[in-house]
């Protein structure tokens, strides 16, 4: 069972130790301490393969009413690796891509890390409530990192792309990105003569993925195309932030339309969150989405995304 403690003033932390679920199933459990902070808390863990994600959903007390969650902090530690949760309405999800056997001590009973139940997965989930301050003390920061991405003060490397030359800092672009950090490091073309071509990503996408790296935010009030082709760019740079802000943000544009093209999308490029929202809404939709051309394509090209989508719609 999960467990909560007060560390200081407005900051907690969750501990909760358990074992690797079963493929495409689920470990779940509550907090039950703590009643005068968390009227309701439950995590989630869910694995697919080498795919795996944590939800936490909270209901604070009347206490706490006052908070501004938009604004919390929450930061996931998994066996002693850190992921920053995103926000999803009262949801935090965290997601990432195991390496094979991770749960396996040993090879005898792995089919693609399948299960070995002794196993124990640690996690540490830290809640810190006191964000506004520490914004405060640090908005002078990334004042300084939005300023040299708009003024492009000694920026040393420059992207052509799509017609469009963007300048921008090889430090702070290998800080966020470790494949422009690879670029960067190794003897490419790009290393003598700063000067990179890319060819396969809009400008406007681009520039939204670099300044995410600056700034670590992003506005997505924009055309659910470019959302789509922003997590595309994400998955390819290796952003994991921003793939997981444009995943949160195409979840709640599901419609019956466009879920098999979000299925797809989600396989390709590795997202766990867009993957199960799709999966779940497929299944309370399934009559309209089967009747559409586009789950006939999934049907020949996506076998695999097919039988997990019919063992949701048959209640499998």
């Amino acid at each position: 069972m999960a467990s909560a403690q007060q560390i200081r003033d407005g900051l907690f932390s969750i501990s909760w130790n358990t074992t690797a679920p079963p493929n495409n199933q689920q470990q779940i459990s509550e907090v039950k301490n703590l009643v005068d902070v968390f009227k309701f808390c439950k995590l989630r863990f869910t694995r697919s393969g080498v795919n795996a994600v944590l939800v936490i959903e909270i209901n604070f007390s009347d206490a706490f009413k006052a908070i501004k969650t938009e604004q919390m902090l929450v930061v996931l530690s998994k066996n002693g690796v850190k992921h920053k949760m995103a926000k999803n309405q009262s949801k935090w999800t965290a997601s990432w891509k195991e390496s094979n056997c991770q749960y396996c001590p040993s090879h005898s009973s792995c089919s693609q890390c399948g299960v070995n139940p002794v196993a124990v997965i640690s996690f540490e989930i830290l809640i810190d409530l006191n964000l506004c301050s520490l914004k405060k003390g640090s908005q002078h920061v990334l004042d300084h990192l939005l300023n040299l991405w708009k003024t492009k003060t000694l920026a040393d490397v420059e992207f052509q792309c799509d017609g469009k030359s963007i300048k921008a800092h090889t430090l702070i672009l290998a800080s966020g990105s470790p494949i422009l950090a690879a670029m960067f490091e190794n003897d490419f073309k790009e290393k003598q003569e700063r000067v990179a071509n890319i060819t396969d990503i809009k400008a406007n996408i681009f520039e939204n993925l670099l300044q995410h790296i600056y700034t670590g935010e992003v506005a997505l009030e924009t055309e659910v195309e470019d959302v789509a082709e922003l997590l595309i760019a994400a998955d390819k740079y290796a952003v994991e932030t921003l793939k997981e802000e444009c995943a949160v943000f195409l979840t709640k544009d599901l419609k019956v339309e466009n879920a098999a093209r979000y299925l797809v999308l989600a396989h390709l490029h590795n997202s766990t969150v867009l993957h199960e929202a799709t999966l779940q809404f497929m299944s309370e939709n399934a009559k309209a989405v089967c009747s559409r051309k586009d789950w006939m394509d999934i049907i020949k090209n996506y076998p695999e995304l097919c039988f997990q989508a019919t063992q949701l719609m048959v209640g499998l």
